[in-house]
């Protein structure tokens, strides 16, 4: 699949982009309209996002796109190996305390299922710990591509992030009559 971010000075521009995409029923994946700060937005701007709704496309802050905010990414991966890493980490505490029939904890009086329970609590706050250590791990090396598109959107540019559906491509020649200031390709 091949994403691409197009960047545009003008919101005209892309509304009318969006329009020829949608008129034409132009099969897109994902089409998502990143909006400029608000601080840098005009009335005659928000007029026109206010008018702006699709099924289509999708209007967004830089802040809230997955693809284009590491943070927001790091944090979405964090959430979902939590869900896994820790009910792993307390069975496996629970079956290593089981197993090996250690008494740790034998200070608090604990009876055999005491000490099972602590064992697995101590493998769920590693699991928990454990999410964070492996969502961060995970580099992407995007820096270089989301640098330029940052500092574009933070200068007041409009950005449409196109993603084609598998078997289609995206349609070149009207991007380029749209005349954007700039097309950045993402890697995977």
């Amino acid at each position: 699949m091949t994403k691409c971010i197009l960047i545009f000075k003008e919101i005209e521009k892309c509304v009318d982009l969006l329009k020829v995409f949608e008129e034409r029923s132009i099969i897109i994946s994902q089409s998502i309209l990143i909006k400029p700060n608000d601080d840098k937005i005009n009335n005659e701007q928000e007029q026109i996002l206010l008018n702006l709704r699709s099924n289509l496309y999708k209007i967004e802050n830089i802040e809230n796109n997955r693809i284009l905010n590491p943070k927001l990414d790091r944090e979405i991966r964090q959430k979902g190996m939590k869900n896994w890493l820790m009910p792993f980490g307390f069975l496996a505490g629970l079956s290593f305390s089981n197993m090996t029939n250690l008494t740790t904890f034998s200070f608090l009086n604990l009876n055999a299922f005491g000490e099972s329970l602590v064992g697995g609590l101590l493998g769920l706050g590693s699991g928990y710990i454990g999410s964070f250590f492996a969502s961060g791990s995970i580099n992407l090396n995007r820096s270089k591509e989301i640098r330029p598109l940052l500092n574009a959107n933070k200068d007041g540019k409009w950005l449409i992030l196109l993603e084609d559906q598998n078997g289609y491509e995206l349609p070149w020649n009207l991007i380029k009559e749209s005349e954007p200031l700039d097309i950045i390709f993402l890697e995977g």
